[in-house]
């Protein structure tokens, strides 16, 4: 029988927070120190909201959205129970496509997991994360949101790609081309 870790095991408890009237700036300025992809939104001692790097910048800097973090937030984020097992948070991430889900008990933000996460503990689970994690494929003319992708030069998985010359690639693969 094969041991299945918990939320609770896995999880950050470490979880940066802002306000809803705090400033989009400030969000950007606690994950840039913490090198953090996303800030928990607090209301009165609940959780409201998650603000991720991709909301500031398909939200605010491409489309203009106004200064505080209420107007780029998801709100009501889904959660998880700390006492949920891995392939669990793995399920919810690939079924509604996102990358980060808080951990609450008893109403309470205790912590936040991460796709990154459960691949560092569940290296199984790693190949059905980047498959369904996957929001566009090669040839679309969108770039891929809130998943990760393959570069298709190193074959590496990144959620930071750009399209160059009709060919997706991650940042190394970018810096490489553009030294050429």
């Amino acid at each position: 029988m094969r041991y299945e870790a918990t939320i609770r095991e896995v999880m950050n408890a470490n979880v940066k927070t802002v306000d809803m009237m705090d400033s989009i700036q400030k969000a950007a300025l606690i994950m840039s120190q913490f090198r953090i992809g996303s800030v928990i939104v607090m209301g009165d001692k609940n959780i409201i909201g998650i603000v991720t790097a991709e909301d500031i910048v398909y939200k605010h800097v491409a489309q203009g959205q106004s200064g505080t973090v209420s107007s780029i937030m998801t709100r009501n984020p889904i959660t998880i129970g700390p006492e949920q097992r891995l392939d669990d948070a793995s399920r919810i991430m690939t079924e509604k496509r996102i990358k980060k889900l808080p951990v609450v008990e008893n109403g309470k933000i205790i912590g936040i997991i991460t796709a990154s996460d459960i691949v560092k503990i569940e290296p199984a689970l790693h190949e059905i994360l980047l498959e369904q994690l996957k929001i566009t494929r090669p040839g679309s003319a969108e770039p891929p949101a809130g998943g990760m992708f393959q570069c298709e030069m190193c074959g590496n998985y990144s959620d930071e790609v750009q399209e160059l010359d009709g060919v997706w690639v991650c940042p190394g693969c970018e810096e490489l081309r553009e030294k050429r």
